[in-house]
């Protein structure tokens, strides 16, 4: 059964959690996002034919509840080349959600890769290795520099 974001964000999350995780979907609709019909609640993030973010809305079979998971694939070409201008609260962001391959244990990408983010070294990542698990509104608007950031990139490689 094909199922619509949309759909699934208003049955399975609640109170501010939806709210933010509708925002979010929104935003990146408004912005040239288009999310297909989905029938294992895993949505990708494409724009302008680059995958920027994969989007699983994970429900707990045991109780119910539900959160909403994105993994990043691609930082803002700003924050992987300098970090002066960049506030303190985006880098603890991002740092706290960093995930090295041990973490995920999906042995894809083994051994993974190096990356310098905001002056602070980080080894053996996944390739998409900004997981954020059930984001607050804090972190839905990180996510939203992050698309914005992305989106500003391609704009002007074209």
């Amino acid at each position: 059964m094909h199922k619509k974001i949309e759909d699934v964000i208003n049955k399975v999350l609640k109170d501010d959690a939806r709210k933010n995780a509708l925002e979010f979907v929104e935003h990146l609709q408004v912005n040239g996002v288009t999310f297909p019909e989905s029938d294992n609640n895993f949505w990708d993030v494409d724009y302008s034919e680059k995958r920027l973010f994969t989007i699983n809305i994970e429900i707990n079979d045991d109780d119910g509840t539900a959160s909403f998971d994105t993994f990043v694939w691609f930082l803002p070409d700003a924050w992987e080349n300098s970090c002066a201008s960049t506030p303190e609260r985006t880098k603890e962001i991002l740092w706290a959600n960093v995930r090295p391959c041990e973490i995920t244990g999906c042995g894809k990408c083994s051994p993974g890769i190096s990356k310098n983010l905001f002056g602070k070294e980080f080894n053996n990542l996944c390739k998409n290795f900004l997981g954020i698990y059930d984001p607050d509104a804090e972190t839905f608007a990180f996510m939203k520099e992050i698309f914005d950031g992305i989106k500003n990139d391609i704009s002007e490689a074209y």
